[in-house]
């Protein structure tokens, strides 16, 4: 007997286990650690109606011959955060850095969107991080995260949180804005713009789950509602190293629920195919992501070198606006503003001035400097003039809430914004589950999201300009607050002189008793407002929870021929600043006697109410009282203004 065979054998076995978990662990890092949760998916769905016009802007400027859209590229700064061991050594070089940075560019420009380095790199020495698990994030960006920019981390091993070795995730929820990547899987070709692609939206080729067979079927007809909600991405049954080969050729033999095969594409950046094979991504996946940086991450700005600016004014109700530019990086040696978006260049000077006609302008800034060059676009920036038309809004056709004129400002810019959506809103036991129309298909309305921002954070939602031209207008609107931590809307009023707050007492609290509920309706008294242009403005106070979001709809003004008070009489404007008094009886048919006296008893005017406005340009500024023969006494103010 061979004494030696069942070391051998023993030997063999131990040999076959560590090459075949080697192996496994090796197929285990061609998949990413990024997870699509069902939140995700649920908040996605909310922003996509949003996202798909903004793409389809894109594709018909993309195929459209001279157009200026193309001539934009949106400058994104990356903060490289290089882990070494505890003695400085080891991590990613700064050559194989910039390679990662040039390649990933070389991949995004299609999709107008370019990265750069923001304030260098930190190096972070930790033997404990070299072996970084997705269980330490928290820790890790508590210390080292820097706001505003794509926060990429590099280290030698990579655990998801079930101690699985990964390749890398990515996380842009909250604001979080981070990358992680084992230092091999960035310097190859496919793998952080894998990851870069999940941080702007983009979901696996094969769908949101890597544990059953997708339900996009083979020939598409389902392709916007499943798999990647993608249509020009073939239906992916999950491609891995055993069933495309070395040529980049799918080998395997699924087939979808209608007995088709799967034709997928093995070339496509978000797969799982073999790292080697991946090499783009497909329009509308350009498209989308450009979509998402557009409307959720314009935020992202470099401190030192950046094509941020401020200016004096960016608003009128005027038929023109000057409006002073100033871009405040210092470290910047040239600038060109394309005060208009129509591809060409206005001013080169640091702090121009322009002169806007009535519109809406797009404004683009390129700055440069003997290192490199960045440039943003400014979506709808400069709004001069008025609504043509009274205001009339059901938000139906927003693509976001800042559109068609409206303004939205996180007045606390801890990320507490407004949104247009439809359906629920991405936080469930809040919010409503439709417009106020109810239409679930196309009703649109726009709310506050109260997640991820803190109690007492404010943003605001302000209108276009409009003038009331009626003297006996309204605005009316519609709103939704429902949830146990909601916590004030506010309705202001800009005019010539400023804004005037709490035009009506703030709503406060919860106003539904279910999710279900439908819209109530308020309404403003705006005929002290006769012959002013004025805007209105929804200021959202986020109360003391995430269950806390605010809804609001069908904003109109709307004259009232027969005065809705139960009092007998309406009186309009008061205070009187265009010396004409209104005095409408409810009773058309009532003969009444009116009385103006000074608040001593002496009377200046009298004389019977009709239809016609009463001239009190014979009064001067001060406080009277109006007597009417219902037997009340009014206070009436009279302004000169």
């Amino acid at each position: 007997m061979n004494i030696l065979a069942p070391r051998i054998k023993y030997l063999f076995s131990f040999v076959c286990l560590t090459i075949c978990s080697i192996l496994h662990s090796q197929n285990a890092e061609t998949n990413c650690g990024t997870i699509t949760s069902e939140a995700y998916l649920k908040n996605f769905q909310k922003i996509k109606p949003q996202l798909k016009t903004v793409e389809q802007e894109f594709l018909n400027a993309k195929h459209s011959k001279g157009s200026t859209f193309a001539k934009t590229v949106n400058a994104i700064p990356v903060k490289a955060h290089i882990i070494r061991h505890s003695d400085g050594s080891g991590g990613i070089s700064a050559t194989q850095l910039n390679e990662a940075i040039s390649n990933l560019n070389n991949i995004y420009k299609d999709a107008f969107m370019e990265f750069f380095l923001c304030d260098g790199i930190n190096y972070i020495d930790s033997d404990t991080l070299c072996q970084y698990s997705k269980n330490d994030e928290e820790n890790l960006i508590e210390k080292n995260n820097v706001t505003g920019l794509i926060n990429i981390y590099f280290t030698d091993y990579v655990l998801n949180t079930s101690n699985e070795s990964i390749c890398g995730y990515s996380n842009n929820e909250t604001k979080k804005d981070i990358i992680v990547i084992k230092n091999d899987c960035a310097t190859n070709s496919s793998s952080l713009a894998h990851e870069m692609g999940h941080f702007f939206s983009l979901i696996h080729t094969h769908g949101p789950k890597n544990d059953s067979l997708t339900t996009e079927l083979a020939d598409g007809s389902n392709c916007d509602t499943t798999g990647d909600g993608i249509c020009d991405t073939p239906a992916d049954p999950m491609l891995t190293n055993q069933n495309v080969n070395n040529f980049c050729e799918y080998t395997g033999t699924e087939t979808d629920a209608n007995g088709n095969v799967f034709n997928p594409d093995t070339q496509n950046i978000m797969s799982y195919a073999k790292k080697g094979c991946r090499t783009h991504f497909t329009q509308q996946q350009l498209a989308r992501m450009y979509a998402f940086f557009i409307t959720n991450k314009s935020y992202l700005s470099c401190p030192s070198f950046n094509a941020d600016f401020t200016t004096n004014v960016s608003q009128t109700c005027n038929e023109d606006l000057t409006v002073q530019f100033k871009s405040n990086c210092k470290n910047i040696t040239k600038w060109e503003w394309d005060i208009n978006s129509d591809g060409l260049i206005d001013y080169t000077t640091q702090n121009p001035t322009h002169t806007f006609n009535t519109g809406i302008y797009d404004v683009t800034l390129r700055v440069s400097n003997k290192a490199k060059s960045i440039s943003k676009t400014y979506s709808q920036y400069i709004k001069v003039g008025t609504q043509p038309h009274w205001l009339n809004e059901d938000f139906d056709d927003f693509k976001i809430a800042g559109d068609k004129g409206w303004t939205t400002k996180d007045a606390s810019k801890n990320g507490y914004n407004w949104h247009v959506n439809f359906g629920e809103t991405a936080t469930e036991n809040t919010g409503p589950n439709n417009d106020n129309s109810s239409n679930e298909i196309l009703g649109k309305y726009i709310y506050a999201e109260a997640s991820g921002a803190e109690p007492g954070d404010v943003t605001e939602f302000i209108s276009p300009c409009f003038t009331i031209d009626k003297e006996n207008s309204e605005l009316e609107f519609a709103y939704h607050m429902f949830g146990n931590g909601i916590g004030a809307l506010h309705v202001d009023l800009k005019t010539e002189t400023g804004y005037i707050n709490d035009v009506i007492p703030a709503i406060i609290g919860s106003q539904q008793n279910n999710q279900s509920d439908a819209f109530l309706t308020k309404s403003v008294d705006l005929s002290q407002y006769t012959n002013q242009t004025i805007k209105v403005r929804f200021r959202a106070v986020r109360g003391s929870s995430w269950e806390g979001d605010i809804a609001i709809d069908d904003v109109f003004i709307k004259t009232i021929y027969i005065p809705i008070s139960d009092e007998m009489f309406k009186v309009y404007p008061n205070p009187v600043k265009n010396d004409l008094l209104y005095i409408k009886a409810n009773d058309t048919e009532l003969v009444s006697i009116y009385e103006i006296s000074n608040l001593v008893g002496q009377t200046f005017l009298s004389g019977t109410v009709s239809n016609r406005p009463i001239d009190v340009s014979s009064l001067s500024s001060g406080t009277y009282l109006l007597i009417l023969n219902d037997g009340k006494s009014r206070v009436l103010k009279k302004i000169i203004k």
